[in-house]
């Protein structure tokens, strides 16, 4: 296994990511959201997503991302939460069935360091520019068969009502924290 950071005996940096089309680990990706109430808080995950990086070899630099997590699987722990924020006066699933993070001009992430990764959030059926800090995590590289792998962690901080989900303020917290660990495989 190769991690972030490693260079070659020559000290030249060894290349992280081959240029092509890396798919996202739906079992190993997911985003947790927290979100402070006035007694204590909500706290969930967003799992099972799809979606993919992109590098094109002309742009090695550079990255399209493209993930999307399914609000009916969002889940808290407990059913009648889950119902609720699935209900038409938060995630409304019925007509706003995915969260999605869009970049199409990311930067490569290499290091352990955090990175500033902008792109637009769509949730609610409401677009908005964010940023996410993300750093490199680790790296796999392929073997018997398999693509090599790459793991990201990511924070984000976003206020609900930008999204059209207010309900519940003051006694919810407008303001909502996300912690993403995402998993992709070169296909």
């Amino acid at each position: 296994m190769m991690t972030f950071g490693q260079a070659a005996a020559n000290s030249q940096p060894v290349s992280l990511f081959a240029p092509g089309h890396y798919q996202v680990d739906s079992a190993a990706t997911k985003a947790h959201f927290h979100v402070k109430a006035l007694i204590g808080g909500y706290e969930g995950d967003f799992v099972a997503p799809e979606g993919s990086v992109t590098i094109d070899e002309s742009h090695p630099g550079r990255a399209v991302i493209d993930i999307r997590f399914p609000v009916d699987r969002l889940t808290t722990g407990d059913e009648s939460t889950d119902a609720m924020l699935k209900g038409a006066s938060f995630f409304d699933v019925k007509h706003f069935p995915t969260v999605e993070f869009a970049a199409t001009d990311a930067p490569i992430v290499t290091t352990s360091a955090a990175t500033p990764v902008a792109g637009q959030l769509t949730m609610h059926g409401q677009s908005r520019p964010v940023t996410i800090s993300v750093r490199l995590t680790d790296t796999i590289a392929g073997g018997a068969g398999h693509g090599s792998a790459l793991h990201f962690s990511g924070n984000l901080t976003i206020d609900r009502s930008q999204f059209g989900m207010g309900f519940g303020t003051p006694f919810l917290s407008d303001r909502v924290n996300l912690t993403v660990e995402a998993f992709f495989r070169r296909s």
